[in-house]
């Protein structure tokens, strides 16, 4: 199995991309993080789903946890509310996110090969794209460990 066998296409955000919108996409399609792409629409950095929901929740509730159980389910719409005017473009310039390269692989990477080069990367999005520039779209780390534990469930495990 090779990488353009696990491609799958994932939407694009750009900086000015609405908060708001962002989580949506991440709640609707399960994402664990999004590609955010240039103004050009070129697919350039990976924001993980984990710093795009922390928008929502204040430096106080942050900084102090038990402050949660305060808000309760009561507040989610406050939270929500501190979505409004943010945007894909905050999150980048938090110093608390570490946004990460978009990681290219071959097209005829192995899944070995792609899950090396993901853990090297520290990121779970490569973009697949062959020597004459033909973007096959993208691999999640979910996508490849269902590759990997399908693979040793065929051929059989060792014990």
């Amino acid at each position: 199995m090779r990488a353009s066998d696990l491609t799958i296409s994932l939407p694009l955000v750009d900086r000015a991309s609405k908060a708001s919108d962002a989580v949506r996409i991440i709640a609707e399609q399960d994402l664990i993080g999004l590609v955010v792409a240039d103004a050009s629409g070129v697919p350039k950095a990976v924001v993980s789903a984990i710093d795009v929901a922390r928008l929502m929740l204040p430096r106080y509730i942050r900084d102090d946890l038990s402050l949660a159980n305060v808000v309760g389910e009561s507040g989610v719409r406050d939270l929500w509310g501190e979505l409004a005017d943010r945007t894909i473009g905050d999150v980048l310039d938090d110093d608390e996110v570490q946004a990460r390269a978009i990681l290219t692989v071959e097209p005829d990477a192995t899944l070995v090969e792609v899950a090396a080069r993901l853990v090297d990367a520290r990121t779970q999005v490569c973009r697949v794209v062959g020597d004459d520039g033909v973007d096959h779209g993208f691999v999640t780390l979910p996508h490849l460990l269902d590759a990997i534990v399908a693979t040793v469930d065929e051929r059989g495990t060792a014990e």
